[in-house]
């Protein structure tokens, strides 16, 4: 028997910079196969693979011990330096990965043996996962991933973005651009379910929706109509993609990350200060995201009070608030 759990945690009953409010699926089953025999028994996985776009992206450095790779928010300094320090301002799926003593490659001062293959892109699309998938399964020993396996899935933003453009611009009729995203949801949906199986033999995927792009910076500057139009692909992506993940086992791990910003959002608007944020409105930094870092913000801004790090993309604080969401969920689950 497989049901689902949906799981709240309200911000104002943890201490630090933690989830305002996460959905989380958990997905059971009382006979099946595989997977971990109770609760009690912690999930600890000996691999992270990272699916999606420049929102999980970290940037390789200058050498293979480097610390100087770059992630799309406000990039973390040396203490004491203008040098960029990778381990600084972790972004979600580092602060994940860390829970676990699993090292990037990315971000491997001490030549530890890397745990975590990155195969976000940056400006990644579904088409972009979907080519992912298919190399990742090409790669694998046996082509499938292991029950050892934590998978991490969020993208859909860029695809979003490129099918306004094409409704502004009349290449795309607004009901053909919905049909278009939520054509691309179920491709998404596809992978989740290329990657797990009802008898928890594959890998455990964590998947999320994304924050509706009618509230990023870029969303607030545009008309009410174009607004809701960004709305409209936004929710029709996020709902046709969890209507289509295979509920099947305990392979699966839900992350409502548009819900968590949608109530971020209402509560600054409501004259809300959660954890800090003071800003849903205006980007903090000053310059292009990649060169972007603590030194680089608005005057009264800073990675913890504003929640956006340019017209897209999440400051350092909706990385914090995403990434503890994700902890939170992946240490919950019975994996």
């Amino acid at each position: 028997m497989n049901f689902r759990v949906d799981r709240w945690s309200a911000v104002a009953l943890r201490s630090s910079l933690v989830v305002l409010t996460t959905v989380s699926a958990l997905l059971l089953s009382s006979c099946g196969g595989g997977g971990q025999s109770s609760q009690t028994n912690r999930f600890k996985p000996t691999r992270m693979i990272v699916f999606g776009d420049e929102s999980s992206l970290l940037l390789p450095g200058s050498t293979s011990t480097a610390i100087d790779g770059r992630k799309y928010t406000n990039n973390g300094l040396s203490p004491g330096t203008t040098a960029i320090d990778c381990n600084a301002n972790p972004i979600w799926v580092q602060r994940l990965a860390g829970e676990y003593g699993l090292v990037f490659a990315e971000c491997n001062p001490g030549g530890a043996t890397p745990r975590v293959q990155m195969r976000a892109t940056a400006g990644g699309k579904v088409a972009d996962v979907v080519a992912a998938v298919d190399a990742f399964l090409a790669s694998t020993p046996g082509n499938k991933p292991v029950p050892t396996d934590m998978i991490t899935m969020m993208v859909g933003t860029n695809d979003i973005l490129e099918l306004y453009n094409s409704v502004i611009t009349s290449a795309l009729t607004q009901t053909a651009a919905v049909a278009e995203i939520q054509r691309r949801a179920e491709l998404v949906a596809a992978q989740i379910n290329r990657l797990t199986n009802d008898r928890n033999t594959l890998g455990r995927v964590m998947y999320s929706t994304v924050p509706r792009v009618s509230l990023t910076p870029f969303g607030r500057s545009k008309s009410s109509g174009d607004q809701a139009l960004l709305r409209l692909l936004t929710d029709s992506f996020n709902d046709r993609m969890r209507s289509l993940v295979r509920i099947n086992g305990r392979s699966l791990g839900f992350l409502d990350t548009a819900q968590t910003f949608n109530n971020i959002v209402d509560d600054v608007n409501d004259g809300g200060r959660p954890n800090g944020i003071i800003n849903v409105s205006v980007p903090v930094c000053t310059v292009a995201i990649l060169s972007c870092d603590t030194d680089t913000l608005v005057s009264g801004g800073t990675i913890s009070n504003y929640l956006w790090a340019d017209d897209i993309r999440f400051s350092y604080a909706g990385h914090i608030y995403i990434g503890e969401d994700a902890i939170d969920l992946a240490t919950s689950l019975p994996w």
